[in-house]
């Protein structure tokens, strides 16, 4: 609980740096709005100077006193200006909108507090895994066979200060903040925008979004990016109806942030920029609306800059491991460029044109389609979901006929931005960049439209359906680990397939290094690793292997002492794993694949070091050393 206290007490410092900062451009803004966007410019400020600071050999050792003195400067500058960010509760039956942010702040806690579990999937894959990586090492580098170390990561690098001083929940206590701030921001926004309860129908709105609450509990980076990048695209709203240059600074800021935290973010500031343009050419101000376009698209590129330009340092490509046909990278190649471009199309229900009603409408009827795991056959998890509201809020004000030029900017680049969504990758998530400018929409429309009625009730619907969910799959299980009624190796063990594996490995590979095959769940080890799958780099030379000889060789070659199989039926048929398993020898005496099947294997790239791995069990090379309920773990000869 200290990490967390700690973490959300550097929040709040970002909070009062980022408020003076962008003063110049939001003294006019709503109170509340003015701290969120306070908030989630000084952590983009604070992730920024992360950067700099792990460059630097060892920066990590010295740079935690800089953090420390960072927070306290903006503590001491939000205590300052504490009498102007004062805002008082609202009384009577409005009194409920703050009860019900309540709650939600509390089931994010106590998600918080509890450890990740297997639906935590990327925390545990790499939001949480590379900065400890960066941390054992003492600074930033390009962890091989991990190309998400590549990534905009300024929000990933908050979470290196957060393992520091907290563990897993001191990280993650920086997603609970991102939350706190969404919550701030979209009520200011919307009660400035739309006065009245507007505001709480927003705040609402955004925070039972089920993919925001979910992820505000983990160490995924949606939330965070979604505020910069849907909040940027709320400015540029504002900048375009209200002829607002302070606005359209805003915008440029916070589009730079999202692009810093997520490539997706660099779509944002195109939609963003040709929204404007088209905006001014309906109003013949093609010129203005061209330098509002510049002023937008430079401002918020020199801010992801420094991402991009590491990646040209480090791997050769700005935007690795993506464009590969154009920029190249190292470690990388076309078959693995197709294959991940293959993955991320594997999401919703199809990238034609004629699909695109489909594909928004999908969202809401059948979210397992837009999540993983198994999202090609809809079994993704329902905590990854879009809900309800923002795809209401962005038809109801075209219903309503009443949209102005604000409602219609946004309306105008939420299309433009599903239209991207729809041909590049179909993921839920990825749409929480339209859940702030929607959410905010929507409590306009619950205090302005003669459709409130049916904006209110998408609101009560999607808090209620969210409460249950989380309070039914979740909070109760997370709760009893947080009370000390369960311990945290025992939810670990339940929820994780991976964790017995983990802790033998850990006894078992001290000053060794283990390949993982089908397993990607690094952050629970503490001895070096790689994700030893040939779609994740070209480090281990598969293509030049022909048998098990060459195999061992070159894996010790590369440092490797251990292998670890994954056989999780989420992973590997169980049919196939018991043939592979008698192939070894595991159930005895070697019993080959068959002929067909083990020539389709070693036809196949991304599977002949199945027929490898086997062989050199077979052959006495690789020796088991433990077995699991979901794996086996080796040792090479």
């Amino acid at each position: 609980m200290l990490g967390v206290l700690i973490t959300l007490a550097v929040v709040a410092g970002c909070a009062g740096v980022g408020a003076a900062l962008v003063r110049r451009w939001s003294e006019a803004l709503d109170t509340a709005l003015r701290l969120g966007i306070g908030g989630l410019v000084g952590l983009g400020v604070l992730g920024t100077a992360t950067l700099f600071i792990g460059l630097i050999p060892g920066g990590f050792s010295f740079g935690i006193y800089l953090v420390g003195a960072y927070a306290l400067a903006g503590i001491f500058l939000l205590a300052r200006g504490g009498r102007e960010l004062r805002f008082g509760l609202p009384k009577g039956p409005a009194v409920l909108g703050p009860l019900a942010m309540a709650v939600l702040v509390l089931f994010t806690l106590v998600a918080v507090l509890a450890p990740s579990d297997g639906n935590d999937w990327d925390s545990l894959a790499y939001h949480l895994a590379v900065p400890k990586l960066w941390l054992a090492a003492g600074h930033i580098y390009s962890v091989p066979a991990i190309h998400h170390s590549n990534f905009p990561d300024v929000i990933d690098d908050l979470y290196t200060w957060g393992l520091m001083w907290g563990g897993q929940a001191g990280a993650k206590g920086f997603s609970l903040g991102f939350l706190v701030l969404g919550i701030l921001a979209t009520f200011g926004f919307a009660r400035q925008r739309y006065g009245g309860t507007a505001g709480w129908w927003s705040a609402l709105a955004f925070a039972t979004v089920p993919a925001i609450l979910w992820e505000s509990g983990t160490a995924y980076i949606d939330v965070g990016h979604g505020l910069f990048a849907g909040l940027g695209i709320a400015f540029a709203a504002i900048a375009v109806a209200d002829e607002d240059r302070r606005s359209l600074w805003l915008a440029a800021v916070l589009l730079g942030f999202a692009a810093a935290s997520k490539y997706t973010g660099l779509q944002t500031i195109l939609v963003v920029c040709g929204a404007v343009v088209i905006f001014g050419v309906t109003r013949r101000q093609v010129a203005d609306s061209l330098k509002s376009a510049v002023l937008i698209g430079l401002v918020s590129v020199a801010i992801a800059s420094p991402w991009l330009i590491k990646n040209v340092v480090n791997v050769g490509n700005p935007v690795y491991p993506f464009l590969y046909e154009r920029f190249g990278g190292a470690n990388w190649d076309q078959r693995r460029a197709d294959i991940y471009r293959i993955e991320q199309q594997s999401f919703g229900v199809g990238h034609s044109p004629t699909n695109m009603g489909h594909a928004v409408l999908g969202l809401a009827y059948q979210p397992g389609r837009y999540v993983n795991p198994n999202q090609t056959h809809g079994g993704g998890s329902p905590f990854g979901a879009a809900g309800i509201a923002v795809l209401a809020a962005l038809v109801i004000w075209p219903l309503s006929g009443r949209a102005r030029r604000f409602e219609r900017f946004i309306l105008a680049s939420s299309g433009i931005f599903f239209v991207l969504w729809i041909f590049l990758s179909q993921q839920s998530r990825y749409i929480t960049t339209l859940a702030p400018p929607a959410a905010i929409l929507l409590g306009g429309a619950a205090v302005m439209l003669t459709l409130r009625q049916a904006a209110m009730a998408v609101a009560v619907l999607q808090t209620s359906y969210t409460l249950w969910l989380f309070q039914s799959q979740k909070f109760s299980d997370q709760l009893q680990v947080v009370l000390g009624r369960v311990s945290a190796d025992e939810y670990q063990a339940a929820t994780i397939p991976f964790f017995e594996a983990s802790k033998a490995i850990n006894q078992q590979v001290v000053g060794g290094k283990v390949a993982l095959y089908d397993e990607v769940f690094g952050n629970l080890l503490d001895v070096p690793y790689m994700w030893a799958n040939p779609g994740h780099s070209t480090l281990i030379p598969y293509d030049s292997m022909n048998n098990a000889e060459d195999y061992v060789r070159e894996m010790k070659r590369l440092g490797f002492t251990h292998a670890y199989i994954n056989l999780s039926p989420m992973v590997k048929d169980k049919a196939f794993a018991q043939q592979w398993l008698a192939s070894m020898g595991l159930y005895g005496a070697p019993t080959p694949l068959q002929a067909d099947l083990r020539k389709s294997l070693v036809d196949d790239w991304q599977s002949k070091w199945e027929v490898l791995l086997a062989d050199a069990v077979a052959e006495h090379k690789l020796i088991p050393v433990q077995p699991f309920k979901h794996g086996v773990l080796f040792k090479f000869q």
